[in-house]
């Protein structure tokens, strides 16, 4: 135990998390307090403050761990699926199923990277893009897929499933996640095959 702290554990640092994510959700994270967070969370002051110097680096923490559970996601479906459509489709498909399953985690990331998530996210975003073009360049070098700018591909590849995102998230998009999914991959690879029809 430290002192002033309480009993200082990771299962802690995720219980406040997750109640910033409830407090921001629910208020806004400019309406978001310290004290909303301590009550939902059930930690003191001093353990809050122990792991975060305050809402702005709580946010940016919420904002990495987020991030990296969807993108763990996202490798695991690309190396579950080694081919290049294959792989394209669960990518769409990932990424529909973590919207839908993580409505709250969504809404906060396309809501903005809080400044303070940068320095956490430099070598994550590293080790996890060198992973995502890793699989790409073998793909495009056997002629499977295209050959354009990362940012390109990745607007073609999930523009429009996180297009349909937003508005699933908002309650504006009438099709149902298990009918919209089919049909976003089929889009994805679509825009992303270097097959003739």
């Amino acid at each position: 135990m430290l002192a002033g702290y309480g009993t200082v554990t990771p299962n802690r640092r995720t219980a406040i998390l997750r109640a910033a994510l409830a407090s921001f959700e629910e208020h806004g994270f400019e309406a978001a307090t310290i004290e909303d967070v301590r009550r939902r969370s059930g930690a003191s002051i001093g353990s809050i403050y122990h792991h975060f110097s305050g809402k702005e680096q709580l946010a940016g923490a919420l904002y990495v761990d987020v991030l990296a559970g969807y993108q763990d996601g996202l490798l695991a479906a690309l190396d579950g699926h080694p081919g290049a459509c294959a792989g394209v489709r669960a990518v769409v498909e990932h990424h529909v199923a973590w919207v839908v399953a993580h409505p709250a985690e969504a809404r906060f990331l396309l809501g903005g990277r809080p400044a303070a998530a940068e320095s956490g996210l430099r070598a994550a975003n590293r080790a996890f893009f060198a992973r995502v073009t890793a699989w790409l360049d073998g793909h495009v070098a056997a002629g499977a897929v295209v050959a354009a700018p990362f940012d390109v591909f990745h607007a073609l590849w999930l523009g429009p499933a996180q297009e349909w995102s937003r508005h699933w998230l908002s309650d504006r998009a009438p099709t149902p996640p298990d009918q919209a999914t089919p049909l976003l991959a089929d889009a994805a690879w679509a825009a992303l095959s270097k097959e003739i029809p």
